[in-house]
């Protein structure tokens, strides 16, 4: 994929150009949304799956275990082989494999579910990767917001599935019958994503010189340290969509409608947290985005796990939406200031991501079954303490503004 040479986003672009942007981002918009609305039930209907296959916590650590090593093998191995087809091809490919997977978990027993999370690890890597680059090209050439706007959508996805997975709960609906549904929406919008000729007139990226994305960090090592805010964003909101809801009913003995309706406002947060960020990325830099974030979590990740109220927690979780949800667009946005392919980049950077993944739910998991869940809680504040750091760095040259 050609990049063209940075400037300064600030500049006012054609006006002509906003209204096609627009319609160019609405088929990633919503595959975002179905993304985020998958998990957004997930997480209402995690502790029914729990009960209906007699697991614990820790037997469902080691599924997302495997989720995680699918993820980052597809982004590893897989992502470099597909970049250089279509994004009209790799878009709904990675928006129907998560489809597949979300009905494999809803219909599979015993060990079957190892390959329906395989199934879902690999829809989750095609997407993160393919969906960000397409909004990561749009980011730069447009000179407007494009990843905050994306990931806000993710979050939207997130409240109207825990809103509607709550509702649903407490009308006595199935979580297999759930899950359907956020199957049938992702492959209704893979399909608009293969139809849309604004995808489809998306320039593809070149043919990648290397079989692994990891390479990326040997050539442009400067990627390394918004790859780290990544894993460490990545953990926090994974934490949440898994552990948070689980927290509030099992430790806080909410009902599944109030850790529903606490979910959705930390999605909520997160999404205008992001809104908002679209616009002040262009004034405060990504590095800067990134320690408000980071501070602003870890504050808000101590109340968290400190308190015994379920509407102190709910109210915490506001505040660690609305700061987490800038780290990770603001440090992919990084990639605009390198000269690394931004397929490979983002690949690469998605694939560090990820990797926490493969430790972290075993161990959230053994945590939870051993200490409580208030454990896995705290851990949440650690891994908001490491995005605080990594945007303490100063690069010895001056901090570029977004796109420049």
């Amino acid at each position: 994929m050609s990049r063209p040479k940075s400037s300064d986003p600030a500049g006012t672009p054609d006006p002509a150009e906003r209204p096609r942007i627009g319609r160019s981002l609405a088929p990633l918009l919503a595959g975002y949304w179905t993304f985020g609305q998958y998990w957004g039930v997930w997480v209402v209907v995690f502790a029914d799956y729990l009960r209906a296959h007699n697991l614990s916590e820790g037997d469902a650590g080691f599924q997302f275990a495997a989720l995680s090593i699918v993820s980052i093998a597809t982004m590893t191995l897989g992502s470099p082989r597909l970049q250089s087809l279509p994004l009209s091809t790799t878009i709904p490919l990675a928006l129907g494999t998560m489809g597949v997977g979300a009905l494999l978990v809803a219909y599979t027993q015993g060990l079957w579910l190892i390959t329906a999370f395989a199934a879902l690890g690999v829809g989750n890597g095609l997407i993160d990767v393919f969906v960000n680059v397409a909004a990561q090209g749009m980011e730069m050439r447009s000179r407007r917001p494009a990843l905050q706007f994306l990931h806000a959508s993710y979050s939207v996805g997130g409240i109207t599935g825990a809103i509607g997975a709550g509702i649903a709960s407490a009308a006595g609906v199935s979580f297999r019958s759930m899950l359907t549904v956020t199957a049938l929406f992702l492959f209704v919008v893979a399909i608009w994503n293969a139809r849309s000729s604004h995808i489809r007139a998306q320039p593809r990226s070149a043919r990648a010189e290397t079989r692994t994305s990891v390479s990326v960090f040997l050539r442009s090592r400067i990627l390394v340290l918004p790859a780290l805010v990544v894993l460490f964003a990545f953990l926090v909101e994974g934490s949440m969509d898994v552990w948070s809801v689980i927290y509030l009913r099992k430790t806080l003995e909410a009902s599944a409608l109030a850790g529903g309706i606490a979910f959705a406002a930390f999605s909520l947060s997160m999404a205008i947290g992001r809104l908002s960020a679209g616009r002040l990325l262009f004034g405060l830099g990504y590095r800067r985005t990134i320690r408000v974030s980071g501070f602003g979590s870890l504050l808000a990740g101590l109340t968290a796990a400190a308190t015994s109220s379920t509407v102190v927690a709910g109210v915490a979780f506001l505040f660690l939406g609305f700061f987490i949800a800038a780290a990770a667009p603001a440090a992919f946005g990084l990639v605009g200031q390198t000269d690394a392919d931004p397929a490979l980049a983002i690949a690469g950077m998605t694939t560090v991501g990820y990797s926490g993944f493969v430790v972290g739910p075993p161990i959230m998991g053994w945590l939870a079954q051993t200490s409580g869940l208030r454990a896995t809680m705290a851990v949440l504040v650690v891994k908001c303490d490491r995005v605080a750091t990594g945007g303490t760095y100063r690069k010895k040259h001056h901090e570029q503004r977004p796109g420049g």
